[in-house]
């Protein structure tokens, strides 16, 4: 990853591996992570490790949140890491193995989280190691990775932003990772997400609303049709007199025979 493509190139690397038309909301999400991928990875003091990966994981599921179909998400994911040249699968792997390594720990095994204790999860214990090192790079998607960690390891429920962000943030100061900047990055996802969630909730009310709509729409016509046929004579009923004119046996005449 030494010469950086352009945001363009980036962009067009993804639509070549992925070619569905995704909803706008959607989009807009694929379209951020590509621009911000494209403008960290290609940074000289850039690390990939755990926490960044979990921290890409999570922030792509959370924001995909409620894509349909659901089995094409993941085309999408592997679309996005194949456009910068990451591999989709070992990230996966590699988050699913640190969030397994810190399960169980408890909000007593996260304070004494840091990069001297042997007892830190291992994913954790090499990132507070980078961190104390000079010219470390922070970037966003750190610090949804850490946090989310912490999440699995004390067991908080994601929905309880409050309590997930301030241990997050309680650690952020303990190990001396830009405390400030990274208070700012966790609210910010929160709030992101927050908002995410409103507006798929009025989304979905919106097509349910529309799908209403259109069941209405069918059932009058149906009422109307079914009233018309009910107000139009029926042929069986009208008067039979002339057809038993025009259909009774036929009077035979007698004729005249010759000779």
């Amino acid at each position: 990853m030494s010469e950086r493509p352009t945001i363009s190139d980036t962009k067009r690397s993804f639509h070549a591996c992925c070619d569905r038309v995704i909803a706008p909301a959607y989009r807009q999400v694929v379209d951020e992570l590509l621009v911000e991928l494209n403008l960290l990875l290609f940074q000289k003091r850039f690390h990939q490790d755990a926490v960044f990966a979990t921290g890409l994981c999570q922030t792509f599921d959370s924001f995909m949140q409620g894509y349909r179909p659901e089995t094409r998400k993941e085309e999408i994911f592997q679309a996005i890491c194949s456009a910068l040249g990451l591999d989709a699968e070992a990230i996966r792997a590699e988050v699913a193995q640190a969030r397994e390594s810190v399960a169980g720990q408890m909000r007593h095994g996260v304070r004494q989280w840091s990069s001297s204790n042997q007892q830190t999860p291992v994913a954790v214990r090499q990132f507070l190691e980078r961190v104390q090192q000079p010219g470390f790079h922070y970037n966003r998607l750190q610090a949804v990775g850490l946090m989310t960690l912490v999440e699995v390891a004390v067991g908080i429920d994601p929905d309880d932003a409050t309590a997930a962000a301030r241990a997050a943030k309680q650690l952020a100061a303990d190990v001396g990772l830009a405390q400030e900047r990274f208070g700012k990055d966790v609210d910010l996802y929160r709030t992101n997400l927050e908002k995410m969630a409103q507006g798929l909730e009025a989304m979905e009310e919106a097509v349910a609303a529309e799908q209403r709509r259109r069941q209405r729409q069918r059932e009058e016509k149906e009422k109307g049709v079914s009233t018309a046929n009910t107000a139009s004579p029926d042929p069986s009923s009208h008067d039979s007199s002339s057809d038993d004119a025009d259909n009774g046996p036929l009077e035979a005449t007698p004729s005249n025979s010759s000779g």
